[in-house]
């Protein structure tokens, strides 16, 4: 016997050893199936201990990403998946909190922003603008969001950028008032007070500005108003108070005048003493209307009846019975809701006023009429007329057209200012018309109430159901 040095296995001399190749195909088909059997087992082993929580990683990762909620962190396989999964846990919760406080300061601070009424714009150490309020694009008449642009391409003003400039290189607070010409085609400019503050880093480096625009347009304005005010106060009190002074001192120094000097004396301190008695009166009142501590008592008067009296007592009185007044008074006007005793007062303001400065011979017209949802009233002379250029300032206090006019006849320069304001508080509106050298209207216009219409309609169908019987 010899051994076979291919399978071990022993053969008799002489005979010829059976070879591997040599087996039937069953041999081989059962080999084949065992391998394959082997390799399924193997992948289905290697899958469900690593190509399955692999897939489940990945998922955990993708709704992560996606910024989804995963739903479930358990992955079956090594420990070492579920530790990484339980890390993906945490780093999902502490993500969710983070993105919870990003929502919750963006939604305070655009609620913050929302409420400021100063405009206010943020940028970066790169001059980029990386938040603005909508007063601020409002301030500049921007339609398009300025964020992510340049100051300079955002709004174009040299005074801002240079600002901005000065915070970020010195780090320190910075305020200016400045005057920005938005529209070129008027002469108007806004006057600003700008504030540049810098924004720090932890390690106190200055990576922004914080710029808050205050529009003082207006508070200047009232300023001047009010210096205009107290300056004309002044000289309305100043002079009636120096005739005062002189007279008195006149009298003091000659006791042995004629009576009928001392009489002319008298006359005139009395008719200064009488003007300036009706300018406190009138600035009383205007404080009254302007502070709203006057409240008009309305009640539905026939306006056409209204007009007539008062007409009739202005010219009752002495400097008036000189005036031709005409009327032109629509019929069947609704009855109109206003305290008689505030109108009287605009009706004797307004004729007391074209008396005033008509020329003769004097003549006034005074027509009411309906135009769509109001009712109009015009008061119109025959005077000297308002340059154009004047006509809206009208109703300022102590305007007057013709000063030294005004003063001699004892105007006080406050008469149209009080009308315009009673006229405002029963929910009116007062405006001019004039042509200068030749004419002036004062034009009243007051909203028609929906009660009183419906009570003329309804004394007019009364009249109308007489009339037919």
């Amino acid at each position: 016997m010899s051994r076979n040095c291919y399978d071990n296995t022993y053969v008799k001399l002489g005979e010829r050893p059976q070879k591997f190749y040599d087996q039937p195909p069953m041999f081989y088909a059962l080999i084949a199936l065992g391998i394959v059997l082997c390799l399924s087992t193997a992948y289905g082993a290697w899958h469900s201990r690593w190509k399955r929580p692999s897939q489940q990683l990945e998922r955990i990762v993708e709704d992560i990403v996606a910024n989804r909620n995963p739903g479930s962190f358990l992955v079956t396989g090594p420990p070492w998946f579920d530790r990484i999964s339980t890390h993906l846990e945490e780093i999902h919760r502490r993500s969710r909190r983070v993105s919870q406080l990003y929502s919750e300061a963006d939604f305070n601070l655009n609620a913050i922003l929302g409420t400021i009424a100063e405009s206010v714009m943020v940028v970066d150490e790169r001059h980029v603008i990386r938040l603005a309020n909508r007063e601020f694009m409002d301030l500049f008449r921007l339609e398009k969001s300025p964020l992510h642009k340049t100051v300079l391409e955002a709004i174009r003003e040299a005074t801002v950028e240079l600002l901005v400039m000065q915070t970020l290189r010195t780090g320190l607070p910075v305020t200016r008032r400045v005057s920005l010409q938005f529209d070129p085609t008027t002469a108007k400019s806004m006057q600003l007070e700008i504030r540049a503050v810098p924004i720090r880093d932890q390690a106190g480096n200055v990576n922004g500005v914080v710029v808050v625009f205050h529009d003082v347009s207006r508070l200047l304005e009232l300023e001047g108003v009010r210096k205009e005010f107290v300056a004309n106060v002044s000289h309305e009190l100043r002079t009636p108070l120096s005739i005062f002074s002189g007279y008195l001192e006149t009298l003091l120094e000659n006791p042995d005048l004629e009576p009928d000097q001392v009489h002319r004396i008298l006359r005139t301190m009395q008719r200064h003493s009488n003007r300036l008695n009706r300018l406190v009166d009138d600035l009383l009142m205007l404080a009254r209307l302007e502070s709203g501590r006057i409240q008009p008592a309305t009640v539905a008067i026939n306006l056409t009846s209204f007009i007539k009296q008062v007409v009739a007592d202005f010219q009752a009185k002495k400097e008036a019975r000189e005036v031709t007044i005409t009327t032109a008074l629509e019929e069947n006007l609704p009855p109109l809701e206003v305290d008689p005793l505030r109108m009287e007062q605009v009706m004797f303001n307004l004729l007391e006023n074209a008396l005033t400065y008509s020329k003769p011979p004097r003549a006034f017209s005074i027509s009411a009429a309906r135009e769509e949802e109001h009712i109009v009233i015009r008061v119109r002379d025959n005077g000297v007329g308002i340059p154009a250029n004047e006509l809206g300032r009208i109703f300022e206090r102590f305007y007057r057209v013709d000063k030294a006019r005004s003063r001699e006849l004892g105007g006080t320069g406050l008469g149209l200012s009080i009308v315009k304001h009673i006229v405002q508080i029963h929910g009116g509106t007062v405006s001019a018309e004039s042509e200068f050298g030749k004419w002036t209207a004062i034009v009243l216009r007051f909203p028609i109430s929906v009660t009183a219409e419906a009570e003329s309609e309804a004394e007019v169908d009364q009249e109308s159901e007489v009339t037919a019987e």
